[in-house]
């Protein structure tokens, strides 16, 4: 049996799909505010220019699911 080789950092990179604030506004069911004041508290974003960011839909999710158990457990 051939293993597969690793993917590297590139092609990686290059499977990932960034999304708008709109694009993740409309997959999550949040607004732009909601989405602003989760930025301020860690949520993870690409900024790409002072006022331009992309979302990767995985990263958000994790975020997301690290605080629902967290709050689960206070």
């Amino acid at each position: 049996m051939v293993m597969a080789d690793k993917p590297t950092n590139r092609e990686m990179f290059i499977t990932v799909r960034l999304l708008t604030e709109a694009q993740l506004m409309e997959e999550i069911g949040v607004s732009r505010a909601t989405l602003r004041v989760w930025r301020q508290k860690g949520m993870p974003y690409v900024p790409l220019g002072a006022r331009l960011v992309r979302y990767d839909l995985s990263k958000v999710m994790e975020w997301l699911e690290q605080r629902k158990t967290a709050s689960r457990a206070s």
